[in-house]
């Protein structure tokens, strides 16, 4: 069965099926989006030849690598993390508190 497109219709108040009248595409732009490998096919460094979302995937996988979209959120974290560190903002008082703890237990 292929898959339908639906539009809001205002003046008709309600939905219209395929695209809506403002856009050039149905909608099915993620379908296509190994045309961007394809297009410029390229070689991983044991020299596989990576034309497909699916190849690049799986190539991935297999040699343990991830892509940087993988960590979203996770920089600006660690920044925010290294600022409050160099600014002194983080907790001295608990970690001075832990390192006595730990030398009162080492001593005794």
């Amino acid at each position: 069965m292929a898959r339908k497109t639906w539009h809001w219709d205002p003046d008709e108040g309600r939905l219209v099926e395929g695209p809506s009248p403002g856009r050039t595409e149905s909608g099915d732009s993620w379908r296509f989006s190994d045309r961007l490998y394809s297009d410029k096919p390229f070689k991983g460094h044991d020299g596989t030849v990576i034309d497909s979302k699916k190849k690049h995937r799986e190539y991935m996988r297999r040699h343990g690598l991830t892509t940087m979209d993988d960590f979203k959120g996770h920089w600006d974290r660690k920044a925010k993390e290294r600022e409050a560190f160099y600014s002194g903002k983080h907790d001295r008082e608990s970690r001075r508190e832990a390192v006595m703890r730990a030398m009162e237990k080492h001593r005794g």
